[in-house]
C-alpha cells in the first residue's frame, strides 16, 4: 500500500499504532509518520505482499470505540461505525461479528444488519483502475474477456500466473453486483417509550417500555370487570384496588414515596366484602349507580349493621377513592360517591391515666415484665406500640445513653419506616438502657439486628403491638380501674403516648416535645397534650390561693 493510501486510512488517536504498525515521527499534516523499516514495502505492483488489517478500532472523545474498515481492494478506510460500547475486547469482538455478517444499516446497538450481498463490495472503480500497472490492466482485460466473451487482442499474462491476492481482488471486481430485491414497504412501528428507573444499589437504569405511546388520553392501566356493553363490575374493581401485592393504584401511590401499608389496604378490602358485595352483589356496574341508592346502602349501615359514624364514613372513603382513580384513568365519566354526605362524627376525647394511677402501674409487679418494660417505655419516651415491636439491639445506646426509634412492626406489614418517616433519637435514663439491653440479651437470637422485644414463639421476630394493651389493661384492672370504667373515659396504650406529650408539654418548651413526640406540628402535640393533670390543678389552686389570700382572711 502506498504511503498516501495509508495516510488517508489512519486518524490521530492512533488507531493503527497499537496493532502492528509503529509510528515515531509526524507528517507536516498532522498524521504520525509510519515506521516503514519495521513494516512490508509497499509498491503499486506488489499489494499482495503489504500487511493489511480488515479493520482498526479508535476511541471517539466520549470514550466509546469506532470500527474502521479498509476496503480490501481500494483500501480506502470507511468513516467508521460506532460499536456502542466502551469496552476494546467487547468492540474488537462486535467488529468482527460485523466483518463476519456485514455492518449494522441502523445505530450500532441495534445490530441490525445488511444482506450478505452487500458485504464489502467496492465503491469507487476508478480508483482501482487509477491504480492498475499496464500488466494489471492487461490482465484485468483477459479476465474480463474470458469471463464475458469480448474480443480482446492485448492477452500478456494468464490469470493463473498471477499472485492469488490479485486474482481475489480481480475477481470481485469482476463480479457483477446485484441491485437488492425491493422489499415490501414495512408498516410504522410504534414509538417506544424510555422509562429510567432507580434500581435497587441506587444506580440509573434506561428501561424500554415496548408500549405505544398515549394517544387521546387513554391510560395504560388494564380494565378490571367489564361486561360486555363496557361498564365496570362495583365490587370486582373495589377489590382490585385494594389488593395490595397487584393493585396498579398502589404500586404507583408507593413509588410516589406516599405510604400505604398492607393493613390499611386490609381493611378497605374488609369493607367491600363485609358490607358492599353483600349488598350490591357481583353484578352492579359503577355506571348504574345513584346517589339515593347509596344512600339508603349508607343508612343500611347505620341502622341496620348499627356501625359507627366513623366506620361509614370509611366505607364513603373506601370507593371514593377507587372511583376517583378511575375517573383520574378515564374509565369512568362521573364518580357517584363523590356526591354523598358524610356522617357527623362525635369523637370520645381519649383520655390518660392519672399521676397517681402511673404510679401505683409502676409499683405494681406485673404479670409479664416485659410488658412492663414496654410501659415504661411508651409512658416515659411516647413510643407508639409499633415503635416499640421494632426497636432492635442498635437502636439501644448504653453508653451515650439514647435511644434510635428508627422503624415500626405491624403483623401485616413487618418491619418498616416510623408513622412520619423520621428517624427521633431519644436521651433516655441509664437505667431504661440497662433494661432494654437485658432484655434483649435474653433472646437465643442475640445479635445487633435482633429485636429487644422478641417473640417466644418466634425468636427472631418481635412480640405483636396488641399485646402491650392488653397487659396494660390486665394492670389497670390490678389497681381497681375496671374494663368498664377505662371503656367509659376511653383509655387505651396509645393513651400513654398522650400522658408523656401532657407531662413534658407542662416541664418544656413546646418546640422541644415536638421534638421528643416525632409530631410534624405544633397543632398534634397541642391536641396530645390537651389534657388535665394533678400537677395543672395544683398550680391552678396555688395560683386562686395566693389572689384571693388577703380577701378571705379579712
Amino acid at each position: 500500500m502506498c504511503p498516501t493510501l495509508l495516510g488517508q486510512a489512519h486518524e490521530r488517536n492512533g488507531i493503527f499504532g497499537e496493532f502492528g504498525i509503529e509510528f515515531d515521527k509526524k507528517f507536516d499534516n498532522g498524521f504520525d509518520k509510519p515506521n516503514w523499516e519495521k513494516m512490508p514495502a509497499c509498491g503499486y505492483s506488489r499489494p499482495q505482499e503489504v500487511f493489511m488489517r480488515q479493520f482498526y478500532l479508535g476511541k471517539t472523545s466520549s470514550g466509546y470505540y469506532k470500527a474502521y474498515f479498509i476496503d480490501p481492494v481500494t483500501g480506502i478506510r470507511d468513516y467508521g461505525k460506532s460499536t456502542g460500547t466502551k469496552d476494546k475486547l467487547e468492540a474488537a469482538v462486535i467488529a468482527n461479528e460485523w466483518l463476519k455478517n456485514g455492518k449494522p444499516v441502523a445505530h450500532a446497538n441495534s445490530r441490525k444488519l445488511k444482506s450478505d450481498d452487500s458485504i464489502l463490495v467496492p465503491t469507487s472503480l476508478k480508483s482501482f483502475v487509477d491504480r492498475l500497472s499496464e500488466s494489471d490492466a492487461k490482465t484485468v482485460v483477459a479476465m474480463l474477456s474470458e469471463k464475458f466473451g469480448f474480443d480482446s487482442p492485448v492477452l500478456s499474462q494468464k490469470p493463473a500466473e498471477l499472485g492469488k491476492p490479485v486474482v481475489e481482488a480481480l475477481a470481485l471486481v469482476s463480479s457483477p453486483v446485484q441491485a437488492p430485491a425491493p422489499t415490501p414497504a414495512e408498516t410504522p412501528k410504534p414509538k417506544k417509550v424510555i422509562v429510567i428507573k432507580k434500581t435497587a444499589d441506587g444506580k440509573m437504569k434506561l428501561v424500554k417500555n415496548e408500549k405505544p405511546a398515549l394517544k387521546d388520553g387513554a391510560s395504560f392501566v388494564p380494565s378490571i370487570g367489564l361486561t360486555p356493553d363496557g361498564k365496570h363490575l362495583l365490587c370486582a374493581n373495589l377489590e382490585s384496588f385494594w389488593d395490595y401485592d397487584n393493585s396498579m393504584f398502589i404500586k404507583r401511590q408507593l413509588d410516589r414515596g406516599h405510604s400505604l401499608s398492607k393493613k390499611y389496604a386490609f381493611c378497605m378490602k374488609a369493607f367491600v366484602r363485609n358490607y358492599w358485595r353483600p349488598y350490591f352483589g357481583d353484578e352492579m356496574c359503577i355506571e348504574d349507580l345513584t346517589v339515593p341508592e347509596l344512600d339508603d346502602f349508607l343508612f343500611y349501615l347505620h341502622d341496620v349493621k348499627e356501625l359507627a359514624s366513623e366506620t361509614i364514613n370509611k366505607n364513603i372513603n373506601c370507593v371514593n377513592r377507587c372511583l376517583n382513580w378511575l375517573a383520574k384513568q378515564q374509565k369512568i365519566t362521573v364518580n357517584p360517591v363523590a356526591s354523598v354526605e358524610r356522617f357527623k362524627v362525635d369523637a370520645d376525647e381519649r383520655d390518660i391515666p392519672t399521676e397517681t394511677e402511673i404510679r401505683r402501674l409502676l409499683a405494681l409487679d406485673w404479670e409479664n415484665n416485659t410488658a412492663k418494660l414496654a410501659f415504661k417505655v411508651a409512658a416515659f419516651y411516647g413510643l407508639r406500640a409499633g415503635e416499640i415491636s421494632g426497636l432492635r439491639v442498635c437502636d439501644i445506646d448504653v453508653v451515650g445513653d439514647m435511644l434510635h426509634v428508627r422503624h415500626s412492626f405491624s403483623e401485616m406489614d413487618g418491619l418498616k419506616t416510623t408513622k412520619n418517616k423520621e428517624v427521633r433519637d431519644l436521651p433516655i435514663e441509664h437505667s431504661i438502657a440497662l433494661q432494654l439491653m437485658n432484655q434483649a440479651r435474653r433472646n437465643p437470637e442475640f445479635g445487633d439486628l435482633s429485636y429487644v422485644f422478641w417473640s417466644v414463639k418466634n425468636h427472631k421476630t418481635p412480640i405483636t403491638p396488641g399485646y402491650y394493651g392488653d397487659c396494660f389493661y390486665k394492670a389497670l384492672e390490678e389497681i381497681g380501674v375496671s374494663e368498664l370504667v377505662r371503656k367509659e373515659r376511653n383509655i387505651v396504650f396509645h393513651s400513654l403516648r398522650h400522658f408523656c406529650c401532657t407531662m413534658l408539654k407542662q416541664k418544656a418548651d413546646k418546640e422541644i416535645v415536638m421534638q421528643i413526640m416525632g409530631h410534624k406540628s405544633f397543632t398534634m402535640t397541642d391536641h396530645y397534650s390537651d389534657h388535665e393533670t394533678q400537677e395543672k390543678f395544683e398550680n391552678m389552686r396555688t395560683v386562686i390561693s395566693s389572689a384571693w389570700e388577703k380577701y378571705l382572711t379579712a
